[in-house]
């Protein structure tokens, strides 16, 4: 009676070795890793750097990378669960980079769809005549405000005008 418990708590010292000895899917971090810097480069295309057209270009690429660790990783955690652990973890790092990745390649693909700026007035450009209402639902033209005030001789033309728009204000 002792033996057969001693046989069966040796075996399952030696099942929780086991399990010990497996290694972590690195290849699943790897892709997170690939996904995060792919979000990095996106952001740093905001921060003007010398080489920024090619920072998109080196976004997607990272993001195809991390989308091909992803899956590779996946794989080896599903086919050789022998050898590695941590599905759970593997999964949940895997949605990340998924999500991560995805908006990447969904952040280049429709950037391009965007109308280029090349008909807007520059800075210090006179802008064209439009009419919009103001706050209080009067028409007001862009040419009226830079005419000079009625009624007062002494009075100049205004040299600037600054226009705030509120989107969806009012």
């Amino acid at each position: 009676m002792y033996r057969t418990q001693g046989r069966n708590l040796l075996d399952r010292l030696l099942r929780v070795t086991d399990d010990l000895k497996k290694r972590r899917n690195a290849v699943v971090l790897w892709g997170l890793l690939f996904a995060l810097c792919s979000l990095g480069a996106n952001a740093a295309a905001f921060a003007a750097p010398p080489m920024q057209s090619a920072l998109p270009w080196l976004s997607l690429g990272l993001a195809i990378l991390a989308m091909i660790a992803l899956t590779r990783g996946l794989w080896l955690t599903f086919t050789q669960s022998q050898v590695y652990r941590g599905k759970v973890l593997n999964i949940v790092l895997g949605l990340v980079t998924l999500a991560l990745s995805g908006l990447m390649i969904f952040a280049f693909v429709f950037a391009r769809k965007l109308p280029s700026g090349t008909e807007a007035p520059q800075v210090g450009q006179r802008a064209p005549d439009f009419t919009l209402t103001d706050a209080n639902g009067q028409s007001v033209s862009l040419d009226s405000l830079f005419a000079p005030a009625s009624g007062d001789p002494q009075s100049t033309a205004p040299k600037a005008v600054l226009l705030i728009f509120y989107r969806g204000y009012w």
